[in-house]
């Protein structure tokens, strides 16, 4: 399938939330200590990642000659604050259930700076369309796995996910767009991906790890056994199925526009009363 016509994709607005937790209990995702810590593991990467995919585009944006890609860089750059800013709710929420996710915000702090330093400002964009790509491919399949969204049995952590799933899809092209309108080469995009491969499952891997160590649940088998078989299950585990959508991206000719989920995306804006691009 061909990539559509940027230009004729409406933009996607900028929605403010304003979450709140209170309520939330600690594990929420099928009442399990794995779950519910594995999503609080991606929370924890938000903060400070979403920063660093925003300033990352707009260091290229004065190159941008597109009127609505710089349209959808204004829109890109409002939803990923937003994004910032409910998952720091969620963290906070964490904490107030003794799970510190605050260091290993300062874990990911250092890391983005650390990679700042020792790449340059295009490498930087090639690592954002490496990583939206797994955002955007993670949270597709949140939007089509009700077997697993319905088991998060808090409403308002649920509409969280939801939203930021919905419009991980909307933006899922902004950076590659913009990577490729300043003549972003193949080589530089793929040797970006395989960095931020090994990084994120080195990450992920380590913070559940001493988030499970931190909770006495380290040697809580059944959790484990239960965690590992939604995540990497032969058929129908979360992370497997995105092989597929991870290895085309090493394809010359990708773009995120070929895997279509606007049809997906409507569903839930209807299903969570959320405005689009026009009603804003």
């Amino acid at each position: 399938m061909q990539p559509s016509n940027h230009s004729a994709i409406a933009s996607f607005p900028v929605r403010r939330m304003d979450f709140n937790f209170a309520q939330s209990r600690k594990y929420w995702f099928a009442d399990d200590p794995f779950m519910s810590h594995f999503m609080s593991n991606l929370s924890s990467l938000f903060p400070y990642g979403e920063q660093f995919f925003v300033d990352s585009v707009r260091a290229w944006r004065q190159h941008v000659n597109d009127p609505q890609l710089q349209k959808d860089i204004s829109a890109f750059i409002g939803q990923e604050a937003m994004h910032s800013k409910e998952h720091k709710a969620y963290n906070n929420y964490a904490a107030e259930h003794g799970i510190d996710l605050q260091r290993l915000e300062l874990r990911v702090k250092a890391l983005l700076e650390w990679s700042k330093h020792w790449s340059s400002k295009k490498q930087q964009l090639a690592s954002t369309c490496a990583l939206e790509h797994f955002t955007a491919t993670m949270a597709e399949q949140l939007l089509k796995r009700e077997d697993l969204t319905t088991q998060m049995n808090d409403p308002k952590l649920y509409q969280l996910w939801m939203w930021h799933a919905i419009e991980e899809n909307e933006h899922k092209a902004v950076a590659y767009d913009t990577y490729k309108a300043i003549g972003g080469g193949y080589f530089t995009r793929i040797w970006a991906m395989v960095i931020v491969t090994i990084s994120f499952l080195w990450v992920v891997g380590g913070f559940q790890l001493h988030l499970m160590r931190k909770d006495g649940q380290l040697f809580n088998w059944r959790s484990w056994g239960k965690g590992l078989s939604i995540l990497l299950g032969p058929r129908h585990g979360f992370l497997t199925r995105l092989i597929k959508p991870y290895l085309a991206y090493y394809r010359p000719d990708f773009h995120p526009l070929q895997y279509d989920t606007e049809t997906l995306v409507q569903h839930w804006r209807k299903r969570l009363g959320l405005a689009t691009a026009e009603q804003v």
